[in-house]
């Protein structure tokens, strides 16, 4: 313990928590900001300009990357149509080049040092694999390319950090799936829509969501750097993915609300909140396991939905 972990992101939803919980666990954090530093447990660095404190950075033990533009929008209104959340030309060109930019700064920065950060772990998601379907997805699993989302974490997000590989680094890709928690807009909408008592099944409601809380997700990214086995791809999923129509009926049951409004129909949810988001956010089936969380013994808090109450009752 006592190590170093510089934390890019560390103001976001999973930052605050996981920053909280290293510094509770006796890990030194330092936080990259973009702004000028003011505290000295800060980071100054700039993907948009390309720069970084070198020297701070040199000292470092691990870096976990966090940042990068929201996938979804920060909050349930930013869903509107003109709230700027939705996916239109500059939000997919905010959302993909954030992350290049960041992902070319790193790879930048390691190829000018002789002494770096020997752990990065970097978040990512589960749209690298696409639509499967019925199939089950481990980290092996092969790619079915052509949505933006594959897109964006495949190529801005893990093949440039490939070259970081290169120096001796062990990289950890944090393949995350639906986050549930208070404050999250996944979890925000999900409550609402029980709360309203419009629990329904999307479409037939078979494509499957993979989930995880986000007591899980801090604790997977703590054991992720702690566990030298680690690396490459992990899935931050739990062991239990759910088809969709289950997954609302199973929330709609812990909230003690009605599940059975009529089906709503994919081009609904689609038109509500944005064509290619609505795909993303709720039609695409990916049926994932956390293949190599459990082979390490890794100890999931919610491994079942019904275990993760406390996220959406009060």
């Amino acid at each position: 313990r006592g190590m170093k972990i510089g934390v890019t992101g560390a103001s976001g939803f999973i930052g605050r928590k996981l920053t909280k919980k290293l510094t509770e666990s006796g890990y030194e954090v330092k936080k990259f900001v973009r702004r000028e530093v003011l505290n000295e447990d800060e980071i100054y660095w700039s993907p948009l300009k390309q720069e970084i404190d070198i020297e701070q950075f040199k000292n470092l033990d691990a870096v976990i990357h966090l940042a990068g533009e929201s996938i979804a929008p920060k909050d349930i209104f930013g869903f509107l149509p003109f709230a700027g959340g939705r996916w239109n030309k500059e939000r997919k060109s905010r959302i993909y080049w954030s992350r290049k930019w960041a992902a070319d700064l790193f790879v930048d920065t390691y190829a000018n040092l002789d002494k770096f950060p020997k752990i990065f772990i970097s978040a990512s998601g589960i749209g690298i694999y696409g639509e499967h379907g019925e199939e089950v997805i481990t980290e092996k699993t092969q790619y079915n390319r052509g949505s933006f989302e594959q897109l964006v974490v495949e190529e801005a997000w893990e093949d440039p950090l490939l070259e970081i590989k290169k120096h001796g680094v062990r990289v950890v890709n944090a393949r995350k799936g639906i986050i549930l928690g208070k404050g999250n807009v996944a979890t925000d909408i999900f409550t609402l829509v029980s709360k309203l008592n419009i629990s329904s099944p999307i479409g037939k409601g078979n494509q499957y969501f993979s989930w995880i809380s986000i007591e899980d997700v801090v604790n997977a990214y703590i054991f992720c750097l702690e566990n030298k086995n680690l690396e490459g791809p992990i899935n931050f999923v739990s062991p239990e993915p759910l088809k969709q129509k289950d997954f609302s009926r199973i929330i709609a049951k812990i909230m003690n609300k009605k599940y059975f409004f009529p089906p709503l129909p994919p081009i609904l949810m689609k038109i509500a909140i944005g064509w290619e988001l609505g795909e993303s956010l709720g039609l695409t089936s990916m049926r994932i396991i956390p293949e190599k969380l459990l082979k390490e013994n890794f100890n999931f808090e919610c491994q079942t939905l019904e275990m993760c109450k406390e996220e959406f009752v009060d």
